[in-house]
């Protein structure tokens, strides 16, 4: 009768559940797995300056418009007044609408804005600046506003 021993490189792990279930897998040396770490952490930073990058190349110019009131003069006429936020170099263009009780388009227009000559001695408040721009319509409105702005070169 031949009876095995356990070797020593080999201990009997003292744990119940150690004992039950046998032991942990390893991970692998310690060495790989706090370089994994570091690759993870590598690649996260990575990931959150292309974010950022792409976050401020994307609002490089400044567009930006604001409804402030509007005017049915009558059945064939309305006014609309916006501001315009944009770079005094930049051509912009508006698309203004006014709109029935039933909120069909009964006037629209697209107009083109600048570009302005910037001064030595402008603000970058002096960005903002007021339009009122007067529509044909076909019916009564009851409510007008700039609908969108674009860059033309955009699309």
């Amino acid at each position: 009768m031949t009876s095995t021993s356990q070797s020593s490189a080999d201990p009997v792990p003292s744990d119940s559940l150690a004992n039950r279930y046998g032991r942990p897998q390893s991970a692998g040396p310690y060495f790989l797995r706090g370089r994994g770490r570091w690759v993870a952490v590598i690649a996260l930073v990575l990931a959150v300056a292309v974010t950022f990058w792409f976050a401020a190349s994307s609002h490089s110019r400044t567009l930006d418009w604001k409804d402030v009131g509007f005017t049915i003069d009558s059945p064939t006429q309305a006014s609309v007044t916006f501001q315009l936020t944009k770079e005094p170099q930049d051509t912009v263009q508006c698309a203004v609408q006014v709109l029935s009780p039933e909120f069909a388009v009964v006037g629209w227009r697209t107009v083109t804005i600048g570009p302005e000559a910037p001064s030595e001695d402008s603000l970058p408040s002096d960005r903002t600046v007021m339009y009122d721009v007067d529509l044909r319509t076909d019916a009564l409105g009851t409510n007008g506003g700039v609908n969108d702005c674009w860059f033309p070169e955009d699309g």
